[in-house]
Formats: C-alpha cells, structure tokens, sequence
C-alpha cells in the first residue's frame, strides 16, 4: 500500500508540474521614459515584447537564442542571431546610463522597494578626473529569478549594466529623473499565440522595423 501511494505521488508531481510551468508566464509592464509604455512577457526559455503604439514584437527564444521582430500592422519581420545584438532603444534615447554598462563600475547600496517590488539598489561610481560624468541608479528585481540570458537580453536592450538580475528601474543625474520604471511584475496564464511567429511578412532589417514609425535619424 505505502508503494502504491508513493508512486501516485511521484505520478502526480511529475504530471502536474510541467503543465504548471507551461501554464504560467511573468508579465512585466514597463514604462521607458521618453519612449512609451512596453509590454513583456518572460518564461524561464524566452521573452517577448510589445511596443502596442509603434505596433512592433521583439521575441528571443531558445533553442539557438535567436531574435525575432515583426510587426503585424505594417507585415514587415526581421531576425538575426543574438551574437549580433547591440543595443536596441537605449542607445537612441541618449545612452541612458553614459554608456557605463560594465557592472564593475557600479556599487550596491542596498535593498528598496519599488512600486512594491523587491529590489536591490546599485549606483554609479562617479569618476572624480571626470565631473561630467552623470550619477545613476539602477534597480533590480531581488525575488525574481529569471534566466541569465534572458536578463543579459534586456539590459542590452535598455543600454543598461547588467547585475543578472531583472531590471525594475533607471534613474539619471543627481536629481533623479526616472528614464525606465516598472508599474508592476505579476504572474499570468501563459497564450502561447503571444509567442507565435508570423508567417509570409517581408523582411525588413532589424531597424526598420523597430523605427519605422518614429522621428529618430538613423
């Protein structure tokens, strides 16, 4: 009898458990001052963002890490490796943290709670040879545990250092100006038609299809 309900057990984690995980994604709503609201979706093997006003989808997924963004207004795709991934909206919004991304160069302070959201405080470390160097913060997510190469994606995406970590919030300049922030980070059932991609769209570069639709010169 003791066999038999332990099998049942083993039976039950290993039938429920992956449908749990599938089931489930980390829904993230930024906002990237001077640019707009953005729409994130994480699973522990990809990540998927929605820019709704610029109508355009950025997907990184496994098995080769590869980058895909379309947008199905204008039927226009492009993908590349992430080998070849830069930087993407923080570079042309003024290089949000003065192009000091190496984490090294940064101090943690501490822990904060931001919009409710457990994270660890880290500052630049100011060049004292150099007084035009801006001060920043960065914010990470403490309690939320995501893949590396997920976190490595979107702290180049927003030019900023990467701590392995989520990234919650950026503020530059003494007087803190928020350039990123996060409104809230919550769990939500997972429509893997948010991860499908689309077939039949011309290809475009990259570039034009995130700007498309915006003033920048590039």
């Amino acid at each position: 009898m003791k066999k038999l309900i332990l099998l049942a057990l083993i039976s039950t984690f290993f039938c429920s458990a992956p449908s749990q995980a599938k089931d489930n994604a980390l829904h993230v709503d930024y906002n990237f001052h001077d640019w707009g609201d953005l729409d994130v979706l994480i699973l522990k093997d990809r990540v998927r963002i929605k820019d709704k006003l610029r109508d355009w989808i950025i997907i990184l997924d496994k098995p080769d890490w590869k980058i895909t963004c379309f947008s199905p207004s204008r039927k226009s795709i492009a993908s590349l490796p992430y080998s070849q991934f830069k930087r993407a909206l923080g570079e042309r919004l003024g290089l949000m943290t003065a192009g000091d991304i190496d984490p090294s160069h940064w101090k943690k302070v501490g822990p904060a709670t931001i919009n409710g959201i457990s994270s660890l405080r880290y500052d630049q470390i100011i060049d004292i040879v150099d007084s035009r160097k801006p001060t920043a913060q960065i914010y990470v997510a403490a309690k939320t545990p995501i893949n590396p190469k997920i976190a490595q994606f979107l702290c180049r995406f927003f030019d900023i250092p990467n701590f392995q970590a989520l990234p919650v919030r950026c503020t530059k300049r003494k007087i803190e100006k928020l350039k990123l922030d996060t409104r809230s980070i919550a769990t939500t059932a997972l429509n893997e038609a948010d991860f499908q991609i689309p077939k039949g769209y011309a290809t475009k570069t990259m570039e034009e299809v995130l700007f498309a639709q915006t003033s920048f010169d590039y």
